[in-house]
């Protein structure tokens, strides 16, 4: 199975209708489920977590022409991690906690190939709304157009500098690239906000991508 992993494709794709709602938890509750070997980072005393709700298309190995593309919507649970040891003193990386689709096949083909550590869910989603059901754990959000009462700079800044993720593969850690253009984020208000994913889950804040961004996922490269 971990053949698959290791084949050096990168995927070329377009994101849009990108969410970031981005939430803390107590690092207790998230530190079973990362590699020991990858270190989660502290916002005073607490781990974060951007989740991405993002509807991909035209995705295609980059060997591939684009006619020969796939669709699917993607969320995952992006856990910040610290990985200035590797990035000249900054911290630009998160960890894959989960992911789903509602695509079976692409669940399937993402377990085979992938980090995401993708699962299939049932996922109702529209520009503002958001209902994530897995078995019996759920995550449920609404937005809207007014601006946020409070809105946090050093927030934004530590989210929108996320280019790389990582993952352990038969005790390697391994890091992909995210290549994009440009990555203009926005607040946006989440009014409401609900899960059981994690018990002690509190949202920080939340933002969203106007435009189309087209992107390039690199094959995971080795950190030595």
């Amino acid at each position: 199975m971990n053949l698959l992993k290791r084949l050096p494709i990168t995927f070329l794709g377009e994101l849009h209708q990108v969410k970031l709602i981005n939430f803390s938890v107590e690092r207790e509750e998230v530190e079973p489920f990362v590699p020991w070997k990858l270190k989660i980072r502290d916002f005073k005393g607490r781990a974060m977590i951007s989740m991405v709700n993002v509807d991909l298309k035209h995705m295609h190995p980059d060997f591939l022409p684009e006619s020969l593309h796939f669709n699917y919507r993607h969320i995952g649970f992006r856990l910040l991690i610290e990985d200035k040891q590797w990035n000249k003193g900054l911290n630009k990386g998160i960890f894959f906690m989960r992911s789903f689709t509602d695509n079976g096949l692409i669940a399937q083909g993402g377990q085979l190939m992938t980090d995401y550590n993708l699962e299939k869910a049932e996922i109702i989603c529209t520009n503002q709304l958001l209902a994530l059901k897995k078995d019996d754990q759920y995550l449920t959000y609404a937005l809207d157009e007014n601006t946020p009462r409070q809105t946090d700079e050093c927030l934004k800044q530590t989210i929108g500098s996320i280019d790389r993720a990582y993952s352990l593969l038969d005790g390697q850690i391994r890091m992909t690239k995210i290549l994009r253009e440009k990555w203009p984020i926005d607040w946006v208000n989440c009014y409401h906000f609900k899960t059981n994913f994690f018990e002690t889950a509190r949202l920080e804040g939340a933002f969203q991508v106007n435009e189309t961004i087209y992107y390039q996922w690199t094959p995971p490269q080795p950190i030595r």
